[in-house]
């Protein structure tokens, strides 16, 4: 039944569009925020109207042309994103990771790096100290750092960034194993430059064959090294394990908002560090890569609150946007990151009573929605229950991604250059 407001005006509310598409209404909302679905605000200003023909338009398969609408389709041998799962240059993800692999081996899979690659040594790598610069006295040091570790941490990735690529001058050479090697000076520098207020960076870069942090060769192992960056608690072997975990996952994930940025940074052959910062300049915001805090936020709330997360739950409920940490725009069933990821958490915080919260949150949600739980939801609880900030699953998503934007890099340098360029479409006053 339509409502008064849509009733005769040719606009369906959210509920009626879902059942048209044969959609959730989580996935109506994320159609809105891709510019799929355009609404408008009924007169109670509160609930979402959408034209009827454009409704049609999608359900018969046509996306129906509109004035500030962009469309683009890539095509890509890196990243395969569909409701049947993920796989990446072929290689099915989920199965990857449940089979021991981690965050180096899917960044060597989607960099094809050979195995001659090598990761910088300590010495190669811009410190926080330089960043503050060589004539500051050990007092202004102390004032920097001090002021260094309440900066977000995405500020301090974007930052770290900058310094390494400023250090780097092989940075104009775009062959794959130039950006390969940027790539991990990169890396190296955004796990080993993060800072947090009250938590000791004293661990070192591994030497060569640190078994502690080098991983295979002098790879190093960048979850162990994240990890004290983060949270001052002493990580367990699962524990750990789930960081690892949760950074191969959030790798790639196809043309997120953030990859198409790096892909049109490529593009106009821009270096693999500016491709990075175009990257972190897309993730950030409730839609994307800081989805995971407010999760964290919910968490943290509803055991402050005794453990209970109905009445934290029903204030972040918003009339147009799905809860955070459920719902998806490709998955139609339960993101298989989720999943993965949230077994081991159980695992390396099988004893922790804040579990009981975090299932309490996604069974609450259960009972009054469709919408199912997805990576967001996972982050949220690996950060909460680390006791790490609520911005590190940001961070831990940024450190990841830049994996996938540097093979999106390597695929988009091979293409021709400038073949972005949208067309504007002018609605404002004509020149007088």
């Amino acid at each position: 039944m339509a409502s008064e407001d849509s009733a005769g005006s040719g606009r369906l509310t959210a509920i009626e569009v879902a059942e048209v598409l044969g959609v959730k209404r989580e996935t109506v909302y994320a159609y809105v925020s891709r510019g799929i679905l355009h609404r408008v605000l009924a007169m109670d200003g509160r609930t979402s109207l959408f034209d009827r023909a454009e409704v049609e338009e999608l359900r018969r398969g046509r996306r129906p042309d509109r004035d500030g609408e962009m469309r683009t389709v890539l095509a890509t041998r890196l990243t395969r994103v569909s409701d049947k799962g993920l796989w990446i240059r072929g290689h099915d993800l989920i199965d990857m990771v449940g089979r021991g692999a981690g965050f180096s081996d899917v960044t060597d899979l989607l960099w094809r790096s050979p195995e001659d690659d090598r990761w910088p040594q300590p010495a190669e790598r811009v410190t926080v100290n330089q960043l503050a610069g060589n004539q500051l006295t050990a007092d202004q040091s102390v004032a920097d750092m001090a002021q260094w570790a309440h900066a977000p941490l995405l500020d301090q990735l974007r930052i770290l960034v900058a310094a390494e690529s400023a250090a780097d001058p092989l940075r104009g050479d775009l062959s794959d194993r130039s950006v390969r090697a940027a790539g991990r000076r990169a890396l190296s520098a955004m796990v080993s430059g993060l800072t947090v207020a009250g938590i000791s960076t004293s661990t070192p870069w591994p030497a060569d064959g640190d078994v502690d942090g080098a991983g295979d060769g002098d790879k190093p192992d960048l979850a162990a090294l994240l990890w004290p960056r983060l949270t001052s608690n002493q990580s367990s072997p699962s524990q750990l394990r789930a960081l690892d975990m949760a950074l191969a996952l959030l790798a790639d994930h196809g043309l997120a908002a953030s990859t198409f940025a790096a892909r049109v940074a490529a593009s106009v052959r821009a270096d693999p560090y500016s491709v990075i910062g175009a990257g972190l300049g897309a993730l950030g915001g409730p839609l994307h890569g800081a989805a995971s805090m407010a999760v964290h936020r919910l968490y943290a709330s509803a055991g402050a609150a005794g453990g209970d997360p109905a009445p934290v739950i029903g204030e972040m409920l918003q009339p147009d946007r799905p809860l955070p940490g459920f719902g998806h725009s490709v998955y139609r069933s339960q993101d298989p990151r989720y999943s993965a990821l949230m077994a081991q958490i159980v695992t390396g915080w099988s004893d922790d009573p804040r579990l009981r919260t975090v299932f309490r949150v996604r069974d609450i949600v259960a009972e009054r929605s469709d919408a199912l739980a997805n990576i967001d939801l996972a982050l949220g609880a690996l950060t909460y229950l680390g006791d790490m900030p609520v911005d590190a699953g940001e961070a831990i998503f940024a450190v990841a991604r830049t994996a996938g934007w540097l093979a999106h890099a390597m695929e988009e340098y091979t293409e021709r250059p400038l073949r972005f360029r949208p067309k504007a479409s002018y609605l404002g006053d004509e020149p007088q």
